[in-house]
């Protein structure tokens, strides 16, 4: 099953060359909602609004029912809770958590392989690879075939994805023309340039690269002019003054500064007295399951201008995969901020907290910070990185905060700056901040994801097996990347000897699916008091469902005290409070990797098989 978005809606079944794209409005909205949400369960709230807004009729869920019964018989889809066999790599449209959830390959969703080659074009411009950059922009920008989901009827969450889309091919747009910029080519975007520009008079990227290409080709008359027609439009339409950023192109051009004479693709290029740093790692795993999640963090991160900065908060347990959503949303959304992407960890590998002054030389050094600046207290560094960044568009990745007090001298000062947060603690900043909580992988994406690691014959001679393996993966990510590395290593492997060897690693001295680590790490944050008490709670004698009355019981300690100790580890999420709450008290249940993986201190670790 292939879908294509970005244009006129397309959907190919086995045969590549049959459109089965449905005719029916609300069936085509279905469809363009599960593949947008793909590994994400829809909620039937929210595809209820998107099809009647807030006025559903009384046949809604049986006519959404019918919908989706049309859309598995069109495309021979599989409903996991039907039963049946597992099928390795093929789609699925399953029944869950009220809602549906559609299983389908990233790279069979034109959207999801166009997504990957922005992020990689934004890598290689950064690396002053233009030529490369060019032709990967290029190739995202080839999979356009018109405005995305242009035939599809739009409530209100695909109007706004469409906006976002929209932005993605400006974006792709922008990276390839300043590729070209780059390479001296300014010939031959002049009329592309001038077209956008014409389209977008209030883009001040367009207006500036236009500018540029014109003042390259000794037409410096017209490139003021274009700055001035700009100006005027907006103030008309926005009632605002050019960014820093174009009237300081604006006036090197005034002074004929030479800098202009050199490739330049970014505003900020006239002005920076060295490249913009980058310093975001690459994401180590292609991200399965977590495209919802990605798409509100770079709908906030790369969205419309607001009063206060963009400031997003990734949480989630040990393995769940926070720091790469946190990593492929930074480098989506890169090309929305010129002037820099900081990036700092604020624990070492062994959980020890990296001191702050540390982080702010570094961000410092990299905006271009000279040595005397650098040997001021750790106030006046923060004081100084605030003042820098107050007209700058700097995105900030703060890793592995377990503290909100931590990130008060780190945060940027200016609102068109952008803030990502991964934390093993739920964390409150502000009131304006945007949560994504992460919980384990669906079932389906754990199948998927397995499934394309071993040899194809695979999946399905041993269905039972793969199963039986996704399952003790527990949903985490970073576990099911460690067994599908181990298997890529050793394809000879049987289901049998892979689950004998997670089960082995989850026991060991070491760490081998690498997540035990993490765990351990978010146990140290907690109280020092409290930590001895957490880990006894981890006993196999203690039940998996706890309540304030048995762990006081289990621990000898006061009921207060039992309900505080479960309230900690909620916050860090090893536990997840349970609904209702009875007689005002919850009970509360460890999340699903808590106990197979995290190590007990002098003893080895717990592995519960599936």
């Amino acid at each position: 099953m292939r879908i294509n978005l970005l244009g006129p809606l397309q959907a190919y079944g086995d045969d590549d060359g049959v459109d089965m794209a449905p005719a029916a409005q609300k069936v085509r909205q279905t469809l363009a909602m599960l593949v947008l949400n793909a590994g994400r369960v829809v909620p039937f709230e929210q595809l209820m609004d998107e099809l009647w807004n807030d006025s559903p009729p009384a046949s809604a869920h049986t006519a959404l029912q019918t919908y989706v019964y049309q859309l598995r018989k069109r495309f021979s889809l599989g409903n996991p809770r039907s039963g049946g066999a597992v099928r390795a790599a093929g789609p699925l449209l399953g029944t869950v958590d009220g809602g549906y959830q559609l299983s389908l390959p990233a790279e069979h969703v034109d959207v999801f392989r166009c997504e990957p080659l922005l992020a990689r074009a934004g890598a290689e411009f950064r690396a002053e690879d233009f030529a490369r950059a060019r032709d990967t922009a290029d190739a995202a920008l080839q999979l356009w075939r018109d405005d995305a989901l242009v035939d599809v009827r739009k409530g209100p969450t695909l109007k706004a994805e469409a906006v976002r889309l929209k932005e993605l091919r400006t974006s792709a747009h922008h990276l390839r023309i300043e590729s070209d910029l780059h390479l001296g080519r300014h010939h031959e975007v002049l009329g592309e340039l001038t077209s956008m520009a014409g389209r977008e008079p209030t883009d001040e990227r367009a207006q500036g690269n236009l500018m540029t290409a014109l003042y390259r080709m000794d037409r410096r008359a017209e490139a003021l002019q274009v700055y001035r027609r700009a100006r005027e439009r907006i103030a008309t339409e926005l009632g605002l003054d050019p960014s820093p950023q174009l009237e300081s192109l604006h006036r090197a051009m005034l002074t004929s500064d030479e800098v202009l004479l050199r490739p330049a693709g970014r505003l900020t290029a006239v002005t920076a007295a060295t490249r913009a740093p980058c310093h975001l790692p690459a994401p180590r795993e292609r991200l399965t399951g977590r495209a919802g999640q990605l798409a509100r963090i770079t709908a906030v991160l790369a969205g419309p201008a607001r009063e206060d900065r963009p400031l997003v908060i990734v949480g989630g347990a040990p393995g769940t995969g926070k720091s790469e959503l946190c990593l492929h949303a930074a480098h989506q959304v890169s090309g929305h901020y010129p002037d820099g992407r900081l990036y700092a960890r604020l624990r070492d590998g062994a959980g020890r907290r990296v001191r702050t002054a540390e982080i702010l030389r570094s961000f410092l050094r990299g905006l271009g910070a000279t040595e005397e600046q650098l040997r001021l207290n750790t106030t006046d560094l923060s004081l100084l990185f605030r003042t820098w960044t107050a007209d700058l568009r700097v995105l900030v990745v703060l890793d592995d905060v377990c503290d909100a007090r931590d990130l008060t001298p780190l945060l940027p000062s200016g609102a068109g700056c952008g803030v990502v947060i991964g934390s093993r603690r739920r964390l409150f900043v502000s009131s304006s901040a945007v949560h994504v909580e992460l919980a384990g992988l669906p079932f389906a994406d754990c199948l998927h994801l397995l499934a394309s690691s071993v040899p194809s014959h695979w999946g399905t001679m041993d269905p039972e097996g793969l199963r039986r393996l996704a399952r003790l993966c527990r949903g985490l990510p970073g576990v099911l990347f460690a067994v599908a590395a181990q298997l890529r290593r050793r394809p000879h492997w049987t289901a049998r000897q892979a689950t004998a060897w997670v089960l082995a690693s989850g026991g060991a001295e070491g760490d081998a699916l690498g997540v035990r680590s993490g765990f351990g790490r978010t146990f140290a944050a907690l109280p020092a008091e409290l930590q001895p008490l957490a880990y006894a709670l981890l006993s196999p004698g203690v039940p998996d469902r706890l309540t304030p009355a048995l762990v006081a019981t289990t621990l000898g300690i006061s009921g207060q005290r039992a309900e505080d100790l479960l309230e900690e580890l909620a916050e860090s999420y090893l536990l997840r409070a349970q609904h209702p709450c009875v007689n005002g008290r919850f009970s509360y249940e460890w999340e699903p990797g808590t106990r197979p993986f995290a190590a007990r201190p002098n003893s080895a670790p717990v592995m519960c098989s599936a």
